[in-house]
């Protein structure tokens, strides 16, 4: 799909209330965690910044550099050299970009050999910027965003054809095409006598063969960036034609919303229902999510308390690798395949200890964290990025263990080792004993 070329019809201006248009096209592009695994590839001090400025405010751009005078200030009373500050302070963002937005920086070293690896605009603001200084990099608040993330397509459609829109990880689209498709006339006429019903048979067709192109474009929106969710508004009957030719993996991701292809100055209600529609799928995919780690953890503390004749108060005391004996158990795996029968294997770590003995396997898939993890708990690493402890004893292997922020320790660790990290809320039942838990992508066959 090409870019939308100037802003004919309200389809193709909607994307700039989604989202800033301040982004150049190299910093829409989705989140390469290759990138962010190549910062742990540093030795020396980490400095991390989250800087947030709000272009609607009057002199953003004066606040924004007050922002950055307090951030280096508060730095210098940390410790941190002039070398690292200054290099932190040419990566804040030019004028272009900083009327909107979060900038992420990073810095690795110390004196002639500091640098930045990383940085990038992110869109959103806060109104508490984030400064850590330490031997990781601090990449929630990063990682949260991208995880938020929901690649969906929007069209518009009328009886004249359709706007398709698709996003995937910036404010703008990363494609769209807007285009009349079906043939006039447009709109059943009375014109009278005996040629009345072929006249109207005429246009119905040309409504449906226009319904089809605008389905197809749809489609391969969709399919081009595997879209989540797909937003339709516009004309109800179009609408109606319009989806019965989608197909079913495309019509099952579908949710309406009102708005029009016409320009009448609605757009903002139409990009809030947007926005509405993208919080929701995001707050059913965490909590499918949550759903599915609760079910494995009850399953997997089901099965070894049968095996032990007890059960357990919590997974976190049973090993991340899962194992135990269990005769003629029959379990299955997530896919559905039978396991050893003589085995039980865990599909989900609960709590500190069991998730970080998983991740030193490298059996996890997706990493929860529950909001709330105190600020000062401690984590030890090693030189993998896989070596993570809650005990420096649990590193034989490593001379010299480093003390790190657990939060940061344990999201080396999952980048390390592929797996997805997730925000999750803690204020739940099927959250994450002691804020951390995680999906397995396999389990080991041992025995107990």
């Amino acid at each position: 799909m090409g870019r939308p070329r100037g802003c004919p019809r309200r389809g193709a201006c909607l994307r700039r209330r989604i989202g800033s248009p301040l982004l150049s096209p190299a910093e829409e592009r989705l989140m390469d965690t290759s990138e962010l695994r190549s910062l742990y590839d540093f030795d020396g001090p980490v400095v991390t910044v989250y800087a947030s400025t709000d272009h609607a405010r009057e002199n953003a751009a004066r606040l924004y550099d007050l922002r950055w005078t307090d951030i280096l200030a508060d730095l210098e009373g940390q410790g941190v050299g002039p070398a690292t500050r200054d290099a932190l302070l040419a990566e804040r963002g030019d004028s272009h970009y900083r009327d909107s937005g979060t900038r992420v920086v990073v810095a690795v070293g110390e004196g002639g050999s500091a640098h930045v690896p990383f940085a990038r605009w992110l869109p959103g603001r806060s109104d508490v910027d984030v400064v850590a200084v330490g031997p990781l990099p601090h990449l929630l608040p990063l990682l949260d965003w991208a995880d938020g993330r929901i690649p969906h397509v929007i069209a518009l459609v009328d009886r004249r054809g359709v706007d398709v829109l698709a996003y995937t990880d910036g404010p703008l689209p990363a494609g769209g095409v807007s285009q009349d498709t079906t043939r006039p006339p447009w709109h059943k006429a009375h014109t009278g006598g005996w040629a009345q019903r072929r006249y109207e048979s005429r246009v119905e067709e040309h409504w449906k063969h226009g319904a089809k192109d605008d389905a197809d474009r749809i489609v391969r929106a969709a399919h081009d960036i595997a879209a989540e969710v797909v937003i339709l508004a516009g004309e109800p009957k179009e609408l109606s034609l319009v989806r019965e030719k989608l197909p079913v993996e495309v019509a099952t991701r579908v949710v309406v919303v009102e708005g029009s292809r016409a320009r009448d100055g609605s757009d903002d209600h139409l990009a809030g229902r947007v926005m509405d529609v993208l919080a929701e799928q995001r707050t059913r995919r965490t909590a499918s999510l949550l759903a599915e780690f609760e079910q494995y953890r009850r399953r997997a503390t089901s099965l070894v308390g049968a095996a032990s004749g007890t059960v357990p108060r919590s997974l976190g005391s049973v090993s991340a690798a899962g194992v135990g004996h269990l005769e003629g158990s029959g379990v299955t795996d997530r896919s559905g395949g039978p396991r050893s029968g003589d085995r039980i294997a865990l599909d989900a770590a609960d709590g500190p200890r069991a998730t970080v003995a998983a991740l030193r396997l490298a059996q996890v898939s997706d990493l929860l964290l529950a909001e709330g993890i105190p600020a000062g708990a401690p984590a030890w690493i090693g030189p993998d990025l896989s070596e993570v402890a809650l005990d420096p004893a649990d590193l034989p292997a490593v001379a010299h263990p480093i003390r790190a922020g657990r939060v940061d320790a344990l999201i080396r660790a999952a980048l390390g080792t592929g797996a997805a990290v997730h925000s999750v809320p803690a204020d739940v039942p099927e959250s994450p004993t002691e804020r951390v838990g995680a999906l397995l992508r396999y389990t080991l066959s041992t025995p107990g």
